[in-house]
């Protein structure tokens, strides 16, 4: 993260960072896991932008719900994720590389979500 707030080489794929992330570590509500997989299949297979995520998450759950998951919640399902930040920060050594691992991550995290959010919708 320290990358992506100092070299904006590293910082055009931060959405996708906090997005993959959140997803693998627990932190969103039920409903946020929702918005985030619709979220990341425009950013990664429609071409959205960052600032075209930024404005729909300006009308998503996080505006009138918690983004982040109660503590109270029911536990989710456990996903054995075959790429993690582990990974991107184990292979990286440039921004390019960084972007591109990241975006892979992406694509991964996306793809293996699907039990997150089958029957949150």
């Amino acid at each position: 993260m320290g990358l992506e707030f100092t070299d904006p080489g590293y910082g055009r794929v931060h959405f996708l960072t906090v997005a993959c992330y959140m997803v693998q570590h627990e932190g969103y509500s039920d409903e946020m896991y929702v918005w985030v997989q619709t979220a990341l299949r425009k950013y990664l297979e429609e071409g959205h932008t960052s600032e075209m995520i930024r404005q729909d998450a300006a009308q998503g759950p996080g505006r009138t719900k918690g983004i982040r998951r109660p503590a109270d919640a029911p536990p989710i399902p456990r996903v054995a994720w075959s790429m993690t930040i582990a990974d991107v920060a184990a292979q990286m050594q440039d921004p390019e590389s960084y972007c591109k691992l990241i975006e892979q991550w992406g694509h991964t995290t996306l793809q293996e979500m699907g039990p997150l959010v089958l029957k949150r919708r």
